[in-house]
């Protein structure tokens, strides 16, 4: 499950001005968030295979923003801009890997939202691994992250209304109903309608 990011807006230079100022703090690229299964670090090169390997299975992108790349080098490009963003300041894309042997199952990505204290986050989790519980495990540690770490006061999320795999993991992750949107996000030129949900530093 992957939400749809909104695009950068500000509705006063205030909100710019704190954006900015948020903006500054800097995660390290070796930053490691670790579960009782699972470590969690940053995305790169290395996942090709993970994201070409998850994208092959029919019906795995049915539910997500992006569509599956033609080839591999497509993923390279994208494991470039995911690097840019984590040092930006602007989205954190973590992969999830098993302690025990090192295998990579799954992503979850933390994005700023129009609000420099709300964060929008997604993932997955690869076909071979579904029904493990590591979705939420992961999912989990990251929303830890982006109170403790990014300094934010609401995460959202959201999925298309007929997921329901991800709405168990969303569920189960503590977030609050927020409502039906009908144009949650666009896939080949058609409105995909999401659930959309929230969750405050609060509810912790």
């Amino acid at each position: 499950m992957q939400p749809h990011f909104a695009e950068l807006a500000f509705a006063s230079a205030a909100d710019a001005k704190r954006f900015r100022v948020h903006k500054m703090r800097q995660i390290a690229e070796d930053t490691i968030l670790a579960t009782r299964r699972l470590r969690l670090r940053a995305a790169n090169l290395a996942d090709v295979e993970l994201v070409w390997s998850a994208s092959r299975f029919d019906g795995f992108n049915d539910g997500m923003t992006w569509d599956p790349p033609g080839n591999k080098a497509e993923l390279v490009d994208i494991a470039h801009r995911n690097l840019r963003e984590w040092n930006a300041g602007n989205s954190f894309t973590f992969t999830s890997e098993l302690i025990e042997n090192n295998v990579a199952v799954g992503r979850v990505g933390i994005r700023r939202e129009a609000s420099p204290s709300v964060w929008g986050v997604g993932f997955w989790v690869h076909p071979y691994y579904w029904g493990c519980g590591y979705a939420a495990e992961a999912a989990h540690a990251v929303i830890h992250f982006g109170f403790s770490e990014l300094s934010a006061l609401k995460i959202v999320t959201a999925h298309a209304i007929w997921n329901t795999r991800s709405q168990r993991v969303i569920e189960k992750l503590g977030f609050r109903f927020v409502g039906e949107n009908p144009c949650g996000y666009e896939k080949h030129g058609q409105p995909v309608a999401e659930y959309e949900y929230e969750i405050e530093s609060s509810a912790l």
